[in-house]
């Protein structure tokens, strides 16, 4: 999948045209990586937690605010764990936050 973006990418660096099929491929994958990144943005939150990385820092990282990324994180688990992806015990696992 990242093969297909890449390929045109260098293509397009070498002023080589793509054809519409590589073109129209790429488009796909990189759809499917945004989805999928933006997915598991949650596992990369909760891993910062787990480092000891504060709301404010994640927020900084992740482009938002603090508010924003802890009720990104709070949300999706809840779905996660409301569909039986996640462990109902599951929680935050960083140093509580005011």
């Amino acid at each position: 999948m990242l093969a297909a973006v890449v390929d045109v990418e260098i293509a397009a660096l070498l002023r080589r045209a793509p054809s519409k099929d590589e073109a129209l491929l790429a488009l796909a994958a990189r759809r499917e990586l945004e989805d999928r990144m933006r997915r598991h943005r949650w596992l990369a939150m909760e891993t910062a937690r787990k480092a000891g990385a504060t709301w404010a820092e994640i927020a900084g990282a992740a482009g938002m605010d603090a508010p924003a990324a802890r009720r990104l994180y709070e949300q999706t688990l809840a779905h996660q764990k409301a569909y039986g992806y996640a462990e109902g015990h599951r929680a935050d696992p960083g140093v509580p936050e005011l």
